[in-house]
């Protein structure tokens, strides 16, 4: 595998850590709600999390980290993953 292509894995992977990290500060706070809430609900996709760009040879590639459209910090995303979560939960009781 060539440099490009390893470090474009390593970055997803940082990506993907980043978005874990943040799904779990939400599950951490709508269990102040609810301690019985087993996951996350978040309608995003990890792509919703990614700069992309389109480059050599015809494909779309992973340039970092980036806020969702709508979000100004990472506190107001955590907020709403966990106010969408508690939602989620009250309706299925």
């Amino acid at each position: 595998m060539n440099d490009y292509r390893s470090g474009e894995l390593r970055d997803a992977a940082q990506e993907e850590e980043k978005v874990a990290r943040i799904r779990d500060a939400a599950l951490q706070k709508a269990r102040q709600v609810n301690p019985d809430i087993p996951f996350v609900i978040d309608p995003r996709t990890l792509d919703d999390y990614c700069y992309k760009t389109w480059d050599y040879p015809g494909a779309w590639y992973s340039k970092g980290f980036r806020l969702p459209d709508g979000f100004r910090s990472e506190e107001e995303l955590v907020d709403s993953i966990a106010a969408e979560t508690i939602r989620y939960f009250k309706k299925k009781r």
